[in-house]
């Protein structure tokens, strides 16, 4: 069977129902072990907004979620969808069916009328679609963090997932790293292709999206939580900001940075002669004007 062949029989099919997750989800095969079917029911309302903070890993998402849920009017914003998150509190609270599960954390820290905020990637973000979740809710948008630093996110992943040390909440163990520049390329790669999925799913899904950038959030949180508030529709609130997220910086981050750049950059020293294909296209190019003579 030809590639070509091979492509039109198989996208169509990832486009359809719960197979554009793919068939390697972790969070949707995690919630196929507690519901069945994961999708909620025709009919089931939560009487309140759904704000879904889009997200990958090291962007800011809970210090902007934290900020965001000071005011009374706005709440959540966990990582409700996290599928090990799933197990364990529809095991704890003896929730079967997703729509219970919806219902339940919707309303932890409740008040009336307060819009509910979710985290989400970009695979949860088609399960929110996928099984219905946004069609409980009375309108549904997106708040799109990204951080414009990759080089920085990406060596922030990667101390993370060495140190295990995933918050500020959490006592620094003290114990050396490595500099490794392999994993660094992999975890650079991986928030690159985080962020393309967010991009492709954003645009196909029907919701309005706010955008806002790390490093603005970092130095003018007050402008940028303003500026959402008025997005979403919300009046001026004075409470005052809010957040137990404090940055993880430290001079042994700050020097991987700086070396981690410094290795791309040279990484991209040009050969010495031709390419070998613009000297291809040359030879052709004398090919067919000669036998047009």
């Amino acid at each position: 069977m030809r590639l070509g062949e091979l492509r039109r029989r198989l996208i169509p099919k990832r486009l359809a129902g719960e197979s554009a997750l793919g068939p390697n989800s972790c969070h949707l095969n995690g919630l196929r072990q507690v519901f069945d079917p994961v999708r909620v029911a025709d009919g089931a309302r939560a009487d309140r907004d759904l704000v879904l903070l889009a997200f990958t890993n090291r962007s800011g998402s809970t210090h902007l979620g934290q900020l965001l849920a000071s005011a009374p009017d706005l709440y959540g914003f966990r990582e409700d969808l996290n599928h090990t998150t799933v197990c364990r509190r529809a095991g704890a609270e003896g929730l079967t069916d997703l729509t219970a599960y919806v219902a339940h954390i919707t309303a932890i820290g409740a008040t009336s009328g307060a819009g509910f905020g979710l985290k989400a990637s970009a695979e949860q973000l088609r399960l929110v679609r996928l099984a219905g979740i946004d069609g409980m809710f009375n309108r549904t948008t997106v708040i799109r963090i990204r951080r414009r630093d990759r080089i920085a996110q990406a060596v922030s992943l990667w101390m993370a997932r060495e140190t295990r040390e995933w918050s500020s909440r959490q006592t620094p163990s003290g114990a050396p790293l490595t500099y490794d520049h392999r994993t660094l390329r992999r975890h650079l790669d991986s928030v690159q292709s985080a962020e393309s999925a967010l991009d492709l799913v954003l645009s196909i899904l029907p919701y309005q999206v706010l955008n806002v950038d790390y490093d603005e959030l970092c130095s003018a949180p007050e402008n940028v939580v303003a500026t959402l508030r008025a997005g979403l529709g919300l009046p001026p609130s004075k409470a005052p900001l809010s957040s137990w997220v404090k940055r993880q910086s430290s001079p042994e981050k700050s020097a991987f940075v700086a070396r981690f750049r410094e290795e791309l950059c040279q990484s991209w020293s040009l050969p010495d002669g031709p390419p070998a294909r613009a000297a291809h296209k040359t030879r052709v190019m004398k090919t067919e004007l000669g036998s047009s003579a």
